[in-house]
């Protein structure tokens, strides 16, 4: 095994993961004691496991291993969860949400990015929000609402999506065995006839989204072209816990109909 020299004291890797590793369910960056890569290193506690990983290109340090909880960490990650079921279940949704089954405007926007076949299957719940003027996708989980995420009809109107509670649970589409990890909810519901569909939203990877995530039988990472960076830093990260590898795109997933995608998931395999 590698050894280094850390204050002058001879170390391998497997010391220096124990010995900068962070608390329960967060993140530390550090530089890589291997390739000397400054910042590239990042190690995770994670669902009873540390995970280490460099991101430089030229470097293989990465790994993982099972490490026992403290009972400080036992207890903060009961209270965690404990909190965030109840947090999610505490979702109310808004008065002013009305069907949108006669709204032309919510009906174009929905065929127009290939979320019709969802709704007519019921694999998605669509609102209106007439305030804001948004098309509204229902985030849901075994038939309880958790949050809701709105996207305006209007042009240039900031922020383009908007959350209506403060969950980080991910917006769900389908009921495949394999997910396609993608920017929003639109595109989610394009690909539910081929995979589940599992939209960002913007978020960064957080302990919830990887225990979902482990349920799937692979994962493939499918995001705007041009987050190319992002999609294999994913990949790097994922991949300790589930199959997976990136689709990739030259147009938005939500442009595609459904045979098109069906047929960019087979030529990735």
């Amino acid at each position: 095994m590698t050894t280094f020299s850390t204050n002058g004291i001879d170390m391998n890797i497997s010391d220096i993961i124990t010995r900068y590793a962070p608390i329960e369910g967060d993140r530390v960056r550090m530089s890589c004691p291997i390739c000397g890569g400054v910042n590239t290193l990042t190690i995770s506690k994670i669902d009873g496991k540390l995970l280490w990983n460099c991101y430089k290109a030229s470097c293989d340090t990465k790994g993982v291993q099972e490490y026992s909880r403290s009972k400080n960490e036992i207890k903060s990650f009961l209270q965690k969860n404990y909190h965030s079921v109840n947090y999610y279940q505490n979702f109310v949704i808004p008065t002013q949400f009305t069907f949108f089954s006669t709204n032309s405007r919510v009906i174009y926007y929905l065929k127009k990015n290939n979320c019709m076949p969802a709704v007519e299957d019921k694999l998605v719940q669509v609102m209106y929000d007439p305030q804001q003027d948004r098309v509204v996708f229902m985030v849901k989980s075994d038939g309880v609402t958790y949050d809701a995420i709105g996207r305006s009809l209007k042009k240039d109107v900031k922020p383009k999506w908007y959350r209506y509670g403060k969950s980080n649970k991910l917006f769900t589409c389908g009921k495949n065995n394999t997910a396609i990890l993608v920017e929003d909810a639109a595109s989610a519901c394009a690909v539910s006839h081929v995979a589940t569909g599992v939209a960002l939203m913007g978020t960064h990877m957080k302990d919830a989204d990887l225990t979902f995530l482990k349920k799937f039988k692979e994962v493939k990472i499918c995001l705007d072209p041009d987050a190319t960076r992002k999609a294999l830093d994913m990949q790097k990260y994922l991949a300790y816990i589930v199959n997976c590898n990136i689709l990739r795109i030259n147009d938005d997933l939500k442009y595609y109909n459904a045979e098109e995608i069906r047929q960019l998931v087979l030529n990735s395999n």
